[in-house]
């Protein structure tokens, strides 16, 4: 029996209407602190911020239509004054309009792998840099890793005067 080999087109796209189901269930499949999304709409949620970039990773062999095989999320929005804002903007010494967040970044569990997580997030690092401005993690929304994971990628938390508040800034 001949070997069958799958050609992945793997992509980095911005997110779509019609994506916004798949993401929903792949919300559904995440382990994450219970009171983090539970009284939450999950299409609310992901549509909350005027985001700059709200991107997907799609994974689909060549032959098949994008949005099937959406497996992860990122969005970059601007910072807002929240109590996040304070501690990004006093620890970078920057104005927010200088700052963007990274937010939102979430991966298929199946799929982590294939470091499909941390590809999102080397683009988002990337993407911001290319605006000229500071990448920040907004992570009392983003529980879906570890505060280890974002620290190999040069990220480092910041105080913050609220244990629900954990914010993060870029140092590399």
């Amino acid at each position: 029996m001949g070997q069958f080999i799958w050609r992945f087109r793997k992509v980095i796209r911005e997110r779509r209407e019609e994506d916004l189901d798949r993401l929903c269930a792949i919300l559904m499949t995440v382990k994450y602190p219970s009171n983090v999304l539970s009284e939450k709409d999950l299409k609310e949620w992901l549509k909350e911020h005027d985001a700059e970039q709200s991107w997907v990773f799609d994974m689909a062999p060549m032959t098949v239509a994008p949005t099937k095989n959406v497996v992860g999320h990122v969005e970059m929005y601007s910072v807002t004054r929240d109590s996040s804002t304070r501690y990004w903007v006093k620890h970078a010494k920057k104005p927010a309009s200088d700052l963007l967040a990274i937010g939102k970044l979430f991966v298929k569990p199946s799929t982590h792998e294939y470091g499909i997580g941390r590809y999102l997030l080397k683009e988002s690092i990337n993407y911001i840099q290319g605006q000229g401005k500071l990448p920040v993690l907004d992570l009392p929304e983003n529980l879906f890793r570890s505060k280890e994971f974002y620290e190999k990628f040069g990220f480092e938390e910041i105080p913050a005067s609220s244990p629900v508040v954990a914010p993060m800034i870029y140092t590399k």
